[in-house]
């Protein structure tokens, strides 16, 4: 299985699963899938059980049946797994794909005043995500106006440019005022290129804060870890001037040098003196 098929198999179960409003662009992509499995033809061939015999042809049209089964089983799993929970419970009683896909295009892919008005209130109610993209959230609303379009309803440029305006978050207001009064941005495609370049232009402006932010930290870090260094030096270097100064005050005095007040003789304080007392 390519990988482009792989992809679209992805896309198909985690959030592009036939819900009814989108059948006109899931019906395209599940048949690239059914097309890379080989089983695309189950769609539009139905193979009825053939005659038991014994004869060469009895058994290749045997043989025929079996591979027919084979790939009717996969494309019937393949379209079921590629709805959501609620049509898979609903069209899951179909035993071949054929049957199933019919039954798909006459309840989706007829153009129904119903239809119509849930594929307008879908586009109207339509808001960028967080987690998306500029580029993403315009392919999404260019595939509603695909949308309307195969229902039926054309929009006009004006119609198309004002319905991404309301798409926008608050964050993007300053953009909603320049546009709107913007006599260039006329079509979907004139405002689509404007909103693309403007979002590569604060992306390349956060990731330049960021960055600065990082810098200042780690400059900030290195400062303080330089200061932590110098502390244990300084301190010890304190202890000896204090040491220093205590040897010079509170030393052992040296008695040779000293006096007695008693005697007046050297070598010895009056309170060791042996003369009487004065």
């Amino acid at each position: 299985m390519s990988s482009a098929c792989k992809n679209i198999i992805a896309e198909l179960n985690r959030g592009d699963k036939l819900d009814g409003d989108n059948y006109d662009i899931w019906y395209r992509k599940v048949q690239y899938v059914l097309e890379e499995q080989e089983v695309k033809e189950t769609l539009f061939h139905h193979m009825e059980e053939p005659e038991q015999g014994t004869t060469a042809q009895h058994e290749k049209d045997q043989q025929a049946c079996v591979v027919w089964k084979r790939k009717n089983s996969i494309a019937r799993i393949t379209l079921l797994s590629c709805m959501q929970d609620v049509l898979m419970c609903e069209f899951e009683e179909y035993e071949t794909a054929k049957g199933m896909w019919e039954a798909l295009k006459d309840k989706f892919g007829a153009t129904s005043a119903t239809k119509l008005r849930r594929l307008n209130q879908k586009f109207n109610d339509y808001k960028k995500r967080p987690n998306q993209s500029m580029r993403q959230h315009l392919r999404i609303m260019s595939n509603m106006i695909r949308e309307l379009k195969n229902a039926g309803q054309i929009m006009s440029n004006e119609q198309q440019v004002q319905a991404v305006l309301r798409s926008l978050p608050e964050s993007w207001d300053h953009m909603k005022v320049q546009m709107t009064h913007n006599e260039n941005e006329k079509t979907f495609e004139d405002i689509s290129h404007h909103l693309e370049l403007e979002d590569e232009r604060l992306e390349a402006s956060k990731s330049f804060s960021e960055a600065n932010f990082a810098s200042s930290n780690s400059g900030l870090k290195r400062k303080k870890g330089n200061m932590g260094h110098k502390a244990p030096y300084q301190s010890e270097l304190k202890r000896q001037k204090k040491d220093a100064k205590r040897g010079k005050r509170g030393g052992k005095k040296d008695k040779t040098k000293m006096k007695c007040y008693n005697c007046s003789s050297l070598g010895h304080f009056s309170r060791e003196c042996t003369e009487a007392k004065k």
